[in-house]
C-alpha cells in the first residue's frame, strides 16, 4: 500500500495491488517484519549498488567513525554527520529498519597528542609572562623565524627576512601559489597549496603582531596572533618532558572538544549514538585485540616495542589488502599520513614499507599504557576495529565515515578486523563513504584551516541554519562531493522558500476550504504518483535529488489546482501530509515524527507573544487596503474599522515595563490611520486618502512589521498571509533591492553620458582642436583641422585624414545641438552655421 496514511478507497486499493511486493512503511506492518527486497545501496567494497540483506531481518547493526576530537568541527563534519544522519532516518523512518548505531570519538592519536601539548605548554608559558615585555617578543619573533624557514621552504635558510619585509619575500617566492597557481607546474592545485596558503597567513598574523606598537595590543591579541609558531617551538623545546601517565594533559582538550561537537550535532539535528565508544577508555581492550592478531600470525613487534601489522601475511593467508581503494596501495603519501606525525620514521624496523602500526611505543612526552610489548599507546586504525568488534562482534551490516578515510584508515581497519576475526568471514558487508564539501577544490580540513567552523556558520555568521544546511545536502547525491557555490545556496534556498509558502497555504486552505458533496478529490492520483516516484528513489540507493524534486513538482501541481479552486479539503490535507512527512524523515522538522497528522513544519508560525497584536492589525489593514483599492475609503470609514479592533495600547501600562514592539507596532498603525483620515480636507480628498491610506498599509508591511521580522503577503481576495520573515523572504528583498539600485545607477550612468555628449556638442568643430579642448597641436588650417604637433613637427596625411574624420563627427553633433537651442528673440533656431 501507499506509505502515507490516508483513506482508503478503491484507488487505493488498485495502487496497493500495484505495489504488493514492495517494501512497506513502518507504521503499516506488524512489529519485526521489515523486509526491503528492493533496497539496494551503492557498497565501497564492490564499487556499485547492491541489493542490501541486513545480517538479521530489520534490524541494521552500524558503526560510524566519529570526530577527532582536538578542534571545533567545521562545515565539511557537518556534511559526513548531517548525511549519515539522513540516511539513518530514511532506514529507520521510511523503511523501517530498528538499528543499532555505535559511533566513536577518537581521543587520542598524533594530532590530538600534538594539540594537547601545545596548548599545555603554551598555557603554561602564558602563565609565566602575563605581561608583552621585550623578552617575550623577542621569543615570538625566533618562533616566527623558526615557523617559516620550517613551512615556506622557498624561503632559504641564509635569507634575511624580517617581519617588515616578510610580504615582499612571499609576494616574490609565493606569488604564483597565491595567485592560483601549483607547485609543480601542469599539475592541478590542492591540498599541498591549501597548506602553504595557510603557513602564509599564520606568518603573515604572526608579523603583523611582531611588528605592531605594544600599547596597541592586548596580551590576550598578541598570544593568539604568535600562537602557531610560538607552539611549534615549545613543544619541540618541551614536549618530551610530559609524563606518559599525566592523561589529564590529553583529555582535557579532548572532553571540551567532544561536548563541543556534539552540541553542534544537536543544532544540525543530528542524532545520538545508540552507543559512543572513546578510544581513551578502551586501552586494555585495544591492546588485547593486538595480542590476537599477533597470535594468528599477522602482525610482529619490532625492536622498539611497536606492533606492526604484516600485510604480507596476511596476503599469504588468502585475504585481498586494499579492497575499498587497491589503486592507493602503494601510495607513500597517504600510509604516511595514516601512521601520523609522530609515528616511527625509520622504515628498517618494519618487515615491510607498508605495514602500519597495530600498538606504537610511546615515546617520551606521549600518552602511555601498559602492554607485554612495554608502554604504548594504540595505532589510529585499531581503535576503530576493537571498539566497533567489541560493541557488535565479529560481523556488521554498514560501516560509515568521508571518503578521505577509505584507504588507509577503512581498509587497514578492514585487513586487521579479519586478521583478528581469523575464518569468519567478511567483517562489514557496506561500507558508505560520504562526499566531502570542499571550497575552491580543495577539502575542507582542520590541519588547512580552511574551513567555517559550525557554530560559526549558524550562530555567528549566521550564513546557513540546520535545514537550509539539511537541504543542500539533500539535493545532492550522498556519496558525490559537494562545493558551496553561489547557485547551489541559490537551489537550496529557493526550495525551502517553495516549501514555506506551500505550507503556509494549504494549512490556510485546510481550515478556511468547505468540504462539498459533488467534489472529487483532484490530487489524488498526483499524490499517489508522487509516493511511487519517492519510493523508487529511495530504494534507489537513497536518491534524495530526485525525491526532494518530486517534492517541488507536487507542490508546483497543488499551487496550480489551488488557484483554479478545484481541491477539496482532503486534497489540501493528503498533498500536506505527503510533503510534511517526507520533510520529518528527511530531518528537517526537528524530532517531529515520521507519522505526524500535522500538516507543516516549525519556522511558520510568528512568535506566540506577537500574535495577540499581529493578527488585529493585519485585520484592520486588510480592511483599510480593500476600501482604498475600492476607492471607497472615508474619514468615518477608518473610524469604523478601527474602532472595532484592539489598539495595542494598555488602558495603564505598568511603571517601567515597556510595551513589546507588536503591541506599539499595532497602536502606532491605528493611531495614524486615524490622523491621515482626519486631516483638514482638501482638493479631491477623498482620492487623497485612498493613496494615503494605501501607503500606509505598505509602510506597516515593509517596514514596521518587517523590522519585526513578520511579513504580510497580501492576496487577491483573501486576507494577508502572515508569516515570519524567512531567510528566502530577505534574500528576495535584497534582489530586489539590488535591481532597483542598478536600475537607479543605469539611469545615472545614461544622464551622465547624456550630459557629457551634450557638452561635447556644444563645442564648434572650429575649436575642438584648439586649446582649451586640446593641448597635442600648435597649428591648423581655416576649418580648424590640425597640420602640425605641438613640437611642431608637420602631422602625416595619414593622421591629418583621421583627424577630418573626427572634425566632420563634431559638425554634424554640434549642428543638431544648434538646432535644439532657440534664437535669442525667441523667433525659432538658428542657422547650422559654425
Amino acid at each position: 500500500m501507499s506509505y502515507l496514511k490516508r483513506p482508503f478507497c478503491s484507488s487505493t486499493l488498485r495502487f496497493c495491488n500495484k505495489l504488493t511486493r514492495m517494501a512497506q512503511p513502518p507504521w503499516a506492518m506488524p512489529p519485526g517484519t521489515t523486509h526491503q527486497p528492493q533496497l539496494k545501496i551503492y557498497n565501497s567494497l564492490t564499487r556499485s549498488k547492491v541489493p542490501f540483506v541486513p545480517i538479521q531481518e530489520g534490524h541494521i547493526s552500524w558503526y560510524a567513525c566519529g570526530p577527532t576530537v582536538y578542534d571545533d568541527s567545521h562545515l565539511g563534519h557537518a556534511r559526513n554527520y548531517v548525511t549519515t544522519d539522513i540516511i539513518r532516518r530514511i532506514l529507520r523512518d521510511y523503511f523501517g529498519f530498528k538499528i543499532r548505531f555505535v559511533m566513536n570519538t577518537t581521543d587520542i592519536d598524533d594530532k590530538i597528542i600534538l594539540r594537547a601539548r601545545q596548548r599545555h605548554l603554551y598555557d603554561e608559558y602564558k602563565k609565566n609572562h602575563r605581561y608583552i615585555d621585550e623578552q617575550v617578543r623577542q621569543d615570538a619573533r625566533q618562533a616566527w623565524h623558526y615557523y617559516i624557514q620550517k613551512n615556506l621552504k622557498r624561503i632559504g635558510s641564509k635569507e634575511l627576512v624580517i617581519p617588515e619585509t616578510f610580504d615582499g619575500f612571499i609576494e616574490h617566492l609565493y606569488g604564483d601559489v597565491l595567485a592560483g597557481g601549483s607547485l609543480e607546474p601542469g599539475t592541478k592545485p590542492g591540498d599541498k597549496e591549501a597548506k602553504i596558503k595557510m603557513h602564509i597567513n599564520t606568518a603573515r598574523n604572526a608579523a603583523k603582531a611582531l611588528m605592531q606598537d605594544p600599547k596597541l595590543l592586548t596580551p590576550h591579541e598578541f598570544y593568539n596572533r604568535v600562537s602557531d609558531p610560538m607552539c611549534l617551538v615549545l613543544d619541540e623545546q618541551f614536549g618530551k618532558t610530559i609524563r606518559g601517565d599525566d592523561y589529564a594533559v590529553f583529555t582535557k582538550l579532548t572532553k571540551e572538544y567532544e561536548a563541543r561537537f556534539f552540541q553542534d550535532m544537536h543544532d544540525l539535528n543530528v542524532m545520538d549514538p545508540d552507543d559512543l565508544v572513546r578510544v581513551t577508555e578502551h586501552g586494555k581492550e585495544i591492546a588485547e585485540f593486538v595480542k590476537k592478531i599477533v597470535d594468528n600470525k599477522m602482525g610482529y613487534r619490532t625492536s622498539e616495542g611497536s606492533v606492526y601489522f604484516d600485510i604480507k601475511a596476511f596476503e599469504a593467508a588468502g585475504y585481498p589488502y586494499a579492497r575499498l581503494e587497491p589503486w592507493n596501495k602503494n601510495d607513500k603519501e597517504l600510509q604516511a599520513d595514516g601512521e601520523g606525525a609522530l609515528s616511527q620514521k625509520d622504515a628498517t624496523v618494519k618487515r615491510s614499507e607498508a605495514d602500519f602500526a597495530l600498538w606504537k611505543a610511546s615515546k617520551p612526552g606521549e600518552p602511555s599504557w601498559e602492554s607485554e610489548w612495554g608502554p604504548g599507546r594504540p595505532g589510529w586504525h585499531i581503535e576503530c576495529s576493537a571498539m566497533a568488534s567489541g560493541k557488535l562482534g565479529k560481523q556488521m551490516d554498514i560501516h560509515s565515515g568521508g571518503i578521505d578515510l577509505a584507504f588507509p584508515h577503512h581498509d587497514n581497519e578492514l585487513a586487521q578486523s579479519e586478521a583478528f576475526w581469523a575464518n569468519h568471514g567478511q567483517w562489514v558487508n557496506y561500507f558508505l563513504h560520504m562526499g566531502h564539501l570542499s571550497i575552491q577544490g580543495s577539502k575542507m580540513s582542520k590541519s588547512l584551516k580552511n574551513f567555517t567552523t559550525i557554530r560559526e556558520a549558524l550562530h555567528v555568521r549566521k550564513d546557513w541554519t540546520s535545514r537550509s544546511l539539511r537541504i543542500v545536502f539533500l539535493l545532492g547525491s550522498w556519496r558525490d562531493g559537494i562545493e558551496i557555490t553561489d547557485d547551489m545556496v541559490i537551489e537550496g534556498r529557493n526550495w525551502e522558500d517553495r516549501v514555506d509558502n506551500f505550507f503556509l497555504n494549504a494549512i490556510d486552505a485546510i481550515k478556511d476550504t468547505k468540504p462539498s458533496d459533488d467534489q472529487r478529490a483532484g490530487l489524488e492520483d498526483a499524490v499517489q504518483d508522487a509516493e511511487e516516484k519517492v519510493r523508487t528513489a529511495l530504494l534507489d540507493s537513497f536518491n534524495t535529488p530526485v525525491a526532494m524534486n518530486t517534492i517541488s513538482q507536487l507542490i508546483n501541481t497543488y499551487n496550480n489546482s489551488a488557484k483554479n479552486s478545484e481541491l477539496t479539503p482532503a486534497d489540501h490535507r493528503r498533498v500536506g501530509l505527503f510533503v510534511t512527512r517526507l520533510v520529518n524523515i528527511f530531518g528537517l522538522n526537528g524530532s517531529e515524527p515520521a507519522d505526524t497528522d500535522q500538516v507543516g513544519w516549525k519556522g511558520i508560525e510568528i512568535p506566540d507573544a506577537a500574535k495577540e497584536f499581529v493578527y488585529p492589525l493585519a485585520k484592520i489593514r486588510d480592511e483599510l487596503r480593500q476600501a482604498a483599492i475600492a476607492k471607497t475609503i472615508t474619514a468615518d470609514k477608518v473610524q469604523e474599522i478601527v474602532s472595532t479592533s484592539p489598539t495595542g495600547l494598555e488602558d495603564s501600562p505598568s511603571v517601567g515595563r515597556p510595551r513589546p514592539s507588536y503591541a506599539r507596532a499595532l497602536s502606532e498603525f491605528s493611531r495614524d490611520a486615524l490622523q491621515t483620515a482626519s486631516s483638514p480636507p482638501t482638493t479631491e480628498s477623498s482620492l487623497d486618502l485612498n493613496k494615503q491610506i494605501l501607503a500606509l498599509c505598505d509602510r506597516v508591511r515593509d517596514i514596521d512589521l518587517w523590522q519585526l521580522d513578520i511579513f504580510l503577503e497580501d492576496r487577491e481576495n483573501a486576507p494577508a498571509l502572515v508569516r515570519p520573515v524567512t531567510e528566502g523572504l530577505k534574500a528576495a528583498r535584497r534582489e530586489k533591492e539590488d535591481k532597483a539600485r542598478q536600475k537607479e545607477e543605469a539611469k545615472r550612468q545614461r544622464e551622465r553620458e547624456a550630459q557629457e555628449k551634450l557638452q561635447k556638442a556644444k563645442v564648434s568643430p572650429t575649436e575642438m582642436f584648439r586649446p582649451p579642448h586640446s593641448l597635442d597641436y600648435s597649428a591648423w588650417d581655416g576649418d580648424g583641422v590640425p597640420t602640425a604637433a605641438k613640437d611642431g613637427a608637420p602631422l602625416t596625411a595619414s593622421r591629418v585624414k583621421r583627424l577630418k574624420k573626427e572634425w566632420e563627427a563634431q559638425r554634424k553633433v554640434h549642428e543638431k545641438y544648434l538646432a535644439t537651442v532657440p534664437l535669442p528673440n525667441g523667433s525659432g533656431s538658428p542657422s547650422a552655421a559654425r
